[in-house]
């Protein structure tokens, strides 16, 4: 199927799915055309082999929702010189065909790299080397990814924090390069873009300007946040006033659109509220209906570009700077380079605080007793202890795993504090494997893990043997989560 074909279906106005997402889903009936998956919240770890696997039982839950669907994948970028592993797309053609999506996308960045230590996962997306051997990198990776997928693929235009480099080829002209090499489609992402242009890079209008617009299957939009002079691409609310503006002249230029769609991450939902979906849904079908009203044929410029590509190369692009914003080390001329651009340490701190939120959720009533006997601080500390031990790791059960592991080998010296670890790991283990799993404690666990829960000191202490079995709930398909079914004195 070629880039325009004219079978892909429009799919309308639609929003990301995230677990908890059921009471936007039915308060906005009518209001939602399509539902966008994001495919690793369905992967777990098998417990036979450890290699990933679709959780098929939540995934059919899934399935049952008659929305139809899309699917946009966050772990296997195709932007670096590193394909895609092979088990993934396995897994990526199973969830597409299962989900009966038209297309499916992926971000033009890299997530994987190497440095003394071996290769990483760099838990963020982060810029390819935008020259002519980028490109050709890119496009083989889209093309490979693409020739084990039963339907088309389009990429992502990216965010970054970096400063522009003399030495790269300009952000629009690099997405159209590897978008032309491996004819394929793109997920414009204006927020992203629009990110990029706050943050010092190209403006809208020039990368728009480079862009083949006839390839734009698909629109992202989201909200972001300021954080120490930068724009961030946070997914935190509403879509900006500017930003609409900016999309509802967009719109009509893009000929083959099929989806607009809202991103938005789960984390900022206590803060933000339900309501925000409503507000944003009404915003994207004006949108929608704008879309047809104007599609001028427009002549697009295209760079110059040496013949000799600069130094660095991709590859090496890819571990200096995935090494340097995880907390590595490197002494290379580039490094030195990019140590000068402020964007790697906004970008190692997101990181930071990306990997701090997963260990925190996972790992959720250890780390409140750490913080409750011994200070905020002093869990701020281990953390940064462990970034030096451990890089990213790409699931949150791996992430939590090293840091209890971290943990048992530093010993808090916090009382009771190994028996609620072993409890938070059963917690995941249960969920992880749909096996049931019976604690051991020391002491009474209902108040201890009331008052955790509740973000106090336990203070009601009842010695004796005690037992928790942790069985699977799956009653839901928004969640996979263990229920305490029993309690045994």
């Amino acid at each position: 199927m070629s880039f325009n074909d004219p079978k892909l279906p429009e799919r309308g106005v639609g929003l990301t799915w995230f677990p908890g997402l059921e009471p936007a889903l039915e308060s906005n009936a009518g209001f939602i055309d399509v539902l966008e998956i994001e495919p690793q919240m369905f992967w777990r770890r098998s417990p036979v082999d450890q290699s990933e696997v679709v959780d098929r039982e939540v995934l059919d839950g899934l399935c049952a929702n008659p929305i139809p669907k899309l699917i946009h994948g966050v772990g296997f970028p195709v932007g670096g010189t590193r394909l895609p592993q092979p088990q993934a797309l396995e897994l990526l053609a199973e969830m597409a065909r299962r989900l009966d999506v038209p297309w499916m996308s992926e971000h033009l960045s890299f997530n994987r790299a190497a440095m003394n230590s071996g290769e990483h996962f760099t838990s963020f997306l982060l810029p390819p080397r935008q020259t002519l051997a980028g490109v050709e990198a890119a496009a083989r990776c889209v093309r490979a990814m693409a020739s084990r997928m039963p339907v088309p693929i389009a990429v992502e235009t990216g965010v970054n924090y970096l400063r522009p480099r003399a030495d790269e080829i300009p952000d629009g002209e690099f997405a159209a390069r590897v978008v032309e090499a491996a004819d394929c489609g793109i997920l414009l992402d204006l927020h992203n873009i629009w990110t990029n242009q706050r943050n010092g890079r190209q403006s809208v209008e020039e990368f728009l300007g480079e862009l083949p617009l006839d390839r734009v299957w698909e629109i992202h939009l989201a909200g972001g946040s300021d954080h120490r002079g930068y724009w961030l691409d946070a997914h935190s609310g509403g879509m900006p006033e500017e930003l609409f503006d900016f999309a509802a002249q967009v719109v009509r230029r893009l000929p083959n659109l099929k989806a607009i769609i809202f991103e938005f991450f789960s984390a900022y939902l206590p803060s933000v509220g339900y309501g925000v979906f409503r507000s944003q849904l009404e915003h994207m079908h004006r949108l929608w209906d704008m879309r047809r009203d104007g599609m001028p044929v427009e002549t697009r410029k295209r760079v110059d570009v040496a013949v000799a590509d600069p130094a660095p190369s991709p590859r090496e692009w890819e571990d200096t700077l995935g090494t340097l914003v995880v907390g590595g080390t490197c002494d290379t001329a580039l490094a030195g380079e990019l140590i000068e651009d402020p964007g790697v340490d906004i970008t190692r701190e997101l990181i930071e605080q990306f990997r701090a939120s997963m260990i925190v959720r996972t790992l959720r009533f250890s780390s409140r007793l750490i913080m409750l006997e011994s200070g905020s601080a002093y869990l701020e500390q281990l953390l940064a202890d462990y970034w030096k031990e451990q890089p990213p790791q790409p699931f949150a059960f791996d992430e939590a795993e090293g840091f209890a592991a971290f943990l048992r080998k530093r010993d808090p010296q916090i009382v009771g504090f190994d028996e609620i670890l072993e409890y938070d790991r059963a917690v995941m283990a249960v969920a992880l494997e749909g096996a049931e799993r019976l604690i051991p404690f020391t002491v009474d666990p209902l108040p201890v893990l009331r008052a955790l829960g509740a973000g106090r000191k336990p203070d009601m202490i009842f010695r004796g043997h005690f037992e928790i079995l942790l069985t699977p709930d799956k009653s839901s398909t928004a969640s996979f989560t263990p229920s305490e079914k029993q309690v045994i004195h």
